[in-house]
């Protein structure tokens, strides 16, 4: 044993201690915040510069209320006056916005400090990042939906099919009534009954292919390693936003060569929910537009050495475009360009995940004023 190691003072002791407490504090991976009486804040960690995107200096001289969503800010002032009342806040959810405006949803942990005549100094908060928490809650909700929609969709199936069969059989039936005429030379009610008739039959096979598609895509939902044709589920995503696509007078202009498939593996049901998704983001973003477009696009993406065979799906529209100050948090969980009460947010994160889980990739190229083209690529399916 060597007598003539140091032992360290209590001093350095405390010092050292100290110095690793601080050093907690800055790299801890949830913002610590301390705000005096009057809101002023007073100290912020590393994390809090990273995902606010102010400098610390700047952070420093704001009041903590600048930091809140201004929707809230009732209820951050009964927080606050309850916080300095009680002395602890726990569990509390808020929003905060960082720099560029961008809404942050956070879980709030906070105690006061008092001086020694009980008199209120300053808080403590522990602010927590819950965008992902947030979006994986919204997508089980988004899951559920459409899980609800399939077992409602599969019960009424039966119901619905029965007296569809019966307008079914009665067109039959009406159309050897139209041969009977016609054998007897009245051609002008024939005629008439003959498109009555006609619009029946197609209003029934749509209902009969809505109904079966809806059951279809319910029973899908789990990711599957299915053979999936993109051009299929392309055409499936645009059945199921006819109505959106018709109000809207949008035309759709499909260019891929005539009678190829694009196979993938994967959901079926998951990918046409991607292009669901796409497909009615252009149609909201050219309702001022005079001639609305969407263009579809499948080929061949450039080949990436080392990189397996991929397909690129190209969506592109004539709308507002997207600025270049948002276009790099469209994908964000939250973040939407919409107006209050037109969006979630979450669209366009749920589908680059799914896309994700598919192994492939989604990007986005826009033109303010011009239009956006989102650019999905996907493994092909290769035949062993």
């Amino acid at each position: 044993m060597n007598d003539n190691i140091p032992i360290p003072s209590r001093t350095e002791i405390r010092r050292a201690s100290a110095h690793i407490f601080e050093m907690l504090l800055e790299w801890f991976p949830d913002i610590i915040q301390s705000v005096d009486s009057d809101g002023q804040i007073i100290y912020v960690n590393r994390k809090a510069t990273d995902l606010l995107g102010y400098t610390r200096d700047e952070l420093l001289g704001m009041n903590v209320r600048d930091l809140y969503a201004p929707e809230i800010m009732e209820k951050v002032e009964k927080g606050f006056a309850k916080l300095k009342d009680s002395g602890n806040l726990a569990g509390i959810e808020s929003v905060v916005c960082d720099k560029e405006g961008t809404r942050i949803p956070v879980e709030i942990r906070s105690f006061a400090v008092y001086d020694n005549n009980g008199k209120f100094v300053r808080t403590f908060s522990i602010l927590r990042d819950i965008r992902d928490i947030k979006e994986l809650q919204n997508t089980l909700i988004h899951t559920s939906r459409l899980a609800a929609i399939g077992e409602l969709a599969s019960c009424i199936a039966h119901d619905i099919s029965n007296p569809l069969a019966v307008v079914k059989l009665y067109g039959e039936l009406l159309a050897g009534q139209i041969s009977q005429l016609r054998a007897e030379g009245d051609e002008e009610n024939a005629g008439r009954l003959a498109d009555a008739v006609e619009g029946v039959q197609k209003s029934a096979e749509k209902i009969e292919k809505l109904v079966n598609h809806l059951r279809d895509f319910s029973r899908s939902q789990e990711a599957g390693n299915e053979l999936v044709d993109l051009r299929q589920t392309v055409e499936d995503a645009l059945f199921m936003i006819t109505n959106k696509i018709t109000k809207g007078n949008v035309e759709v202009v499909r260019n891929w060569p005539e009678g190829e498939s694009f196979y993938v593996r994967g959901s079926a049901s998951q990918l046409e929910q991607v292009f669901m998704n796409l497909f009615s983001n252009a149609c909201d973003a050219m309702a001022e537009v005079p001639e609305p477009t969407i263009w579809i696009q499948i080929e061949p993406a450039p080949a990436s050495e080392g990189s397996p065979p991929m397909w690129v799906c190209n969506i592109s529209d004539c709308g507002s475009g997207i600025g270049p100050d948002h276009i790099e948090n469209i994908f964000k969980a939250f973040y939407t360009t919409k107006g209050k009460g037109k969006g979630t947010g979450l669209g366009l994160s749920i589908t680059r995940n799914i896309v994700r889980r598919h192994g492939g990739e989604i990007s986005v190229n826009s033109v303010v004023g011009k239009g956006t083209t989102f650019s999905i690529q996907l493994p092909c399916w290769v035949d062993e």
